[in-house]
């Protein structure tokens, strides 16, 4: 159903509170149509992709100060995880 003066399409969500909690929660109701249904579901993707980017957003890149390259090597060498099986040059 499209709304005449908007040209947007019109939907039903009525929320009604069945009972209130001691701890501040409630029990609800919620009725809606396809419209709202569809609405509800489209911004609650919405809600959930943008709590995953602010999660997983890199605040700031950390600052490495600069080795030479005796320091890279020794560093390098330090980390390299040890594969068994596989005999280094000497």
């Amino acid at each position: 159903m499209i709304n005449p003066y908007l040209n947007l399409p019109t939907m039903k969500i009525q929320v009604k509170i069945l009972n209130e909690n001691p701890d501040g929660s409630a029990n609800a109701q919620v009725d809606f149509d396809k419209e709202g249904l569809e609405t509800l579901v489209q911004w609650g993707l919405v809600a959930l992709l943008i709590k995953a980017i602010d999660q997983y957003k890199v605040v700031k890149p950390v600052k490495r100060k600069k080795q030479n390259e005796s320091e890279f090597t020794r560093n390098l060498a330090r980390n390299t995880p040890k594969i068994s099986g596989v005999r280094s040059k000497k």
